[in-house]
């Protein structure tokens, strides 16, 4: 009898993860929220429509460098938090999110998107991770970040804070799926170089934004 018990706490427990990870994360949230609008190719989208394209990121316009691994992109998110034990005495209390934006342009071999940057619901895997403790040193990348959102970069006695430091990017050529509400304007009205007279403009479905995400392996 406590044999089948603890078989069924162990599946149910099982089966809240998978949910959990298929539902209720942020990018399984944005990839249910893209699979819902019909996906065409860019050329086949109509003044209007609300769709999902895919396409890769192209750097035409403004760019970022990523703080942490130091790479050209059009978006990345970092975390840093404090990696300490609940039990430690001396903990960092550190928990820094950041997120910032260029411009956004996709190609899919034929044509161009731009993206309206203004409200994002945006979800870029996390490919760089960095961790400092006792048997690892804080790299002068995450130093220089550390700073500048005012945060100390060693303990009191000068050794790496125990830190565990995510990043995500959406860098050239990276594969994208994006769904909003489509309009063909004028590449003119932008400030990005691409060979095209036209360019396929997404904007904002709801008060959430442009959906997009680069964790789409199988799934979109």
């Amino acid at each position: 009898m406590k044999e089948n018990v603890l078989i069924f706490i162990i599946a149910f427990a099982i089966t809240c993860v998978i949910i959990y990870f298929q539902f209720f994360t942020k990018s399984a949230v944005i990839k249910n929220k893209i699979k819902k609008f019909k996906e065409k190719k860019i050329g086949e989208v109509k003044d209007g429509e609300f769709v999902s394209i895919k396409g890769k990121v192209v750097l035409a316009g403004r760019s970022l460098t990523a703080p942490l691994s130091l790479r050209k992109c059009a978006y990345y998110h970092i975390s840093v938090k404090d990696s300490s034990s609940s039990r430690e005495t001396f903990k960092n209390y550190i928990d820094i999110e950041e997120e910032k934006v260029s411009d956004i342009v996709v190609f899919d071999g034929e044509h161009y998107a731009v993206i309206d940057t203004k409200i994002l619901a945006t979800y870029a895997y996390h490919d760089n991770e960095q961790r400092s403790g006792f048997w690892d040193s804080t790299t002068n990348e995450l130093k220089a970040f550390l700073k500048k959102h005012g945060e100390r970069t060693s303990d009191y006695i000068g050794w790496s804070l125990d830190l565990c430091a995510t990043e995500g990017v959406l860098e050239e050529g990276e594969k994208v799926a994006i769904a909003g509400k489509a309009s063909w304007r004028d590449a003119k009205l932008f400030k990005i170089k691409i060979p095209s007279k036209k360019v396929l403009y997404i904007e904002s479905i709801n008060e959430h934004g442009v959906y997009i995400t680069d964790d789409i392996g199988g799934t979109i």
